[in-house]
């Protein structure tokens, strides 16, 4: 089927000049009728300036609302049915630049979703090491009537256990 683009003309909330528009598309198995749309989002960083939006000294970084916003309007547009495939299990993916328990990533959740990472990996889940310290702003995080159909999510590591020393 068709996909779908998130952009500031669907929803001003959605600052695709600070974001970047977010895609969906929906996915079939051959011959069943089990449906899955997924969105693959990259959401505003925390470390660039967002004129308006500073770091307020939460420790959620520059531009959190801008996030939040953001992540409000994906699930406000998934739940319209972007691509017209009606079914509701939606799969939310990609770098939204906020850990777990930051603004964006509990709007989501308010929402309804469940993060995946988090059920299935635990509160020790990264995607990516810094400075010494793990975390992970990649998310997976699947609506009500796709949880119940989840069987397993993981953190894949790419480079995150690279010594700084390999660069």
């Amino acid at each position: 089927g068709p996909f779908a683009i998130l952009t500031t003309g669907v929803d001003p909330l959605f600052d695709d000049t600070r974001n970047r528009p977010a895609l969906a598309q929906t996915f079939q198995e051959n011959g069943a009728n089990d449906r899955v749309t997924v969105s693959v989002n990259h959401l505003k960083s925390k470390g660039s300036a967002c004129d308006g939006d500073p770091d307020t000294g939460d420790l959620q970084g520059n531009c959190n609302a801008t996030r939040t916003s953001a992540a409000q309007a994906l699930v406000d547009w998934l739940g319209s049915n972007p691509t017209g495939a009606g079914t509701g299990d939606n799969l939310i993916i990609g770098d939204l630049n906020a850990y777990d328990q930051e603004d964006p990533i509990t709007a989501i959740k308010a929402a309804g979703y469940t993060d995946l990472i988090e059920t299935y990996q635990g509160a020790l889940a990264y995607s990516y090491v810094f400075d010494g310290q793990a975390g992970y702003l990649d998310h997976a995080l699947a609506s009500p009537s796709l949880t119940a159909r989840v069987r397993g999510a993981t953190e894949w590591h790419i480079n995150a256990d690279e010594p700084i020393a390999f660069d």
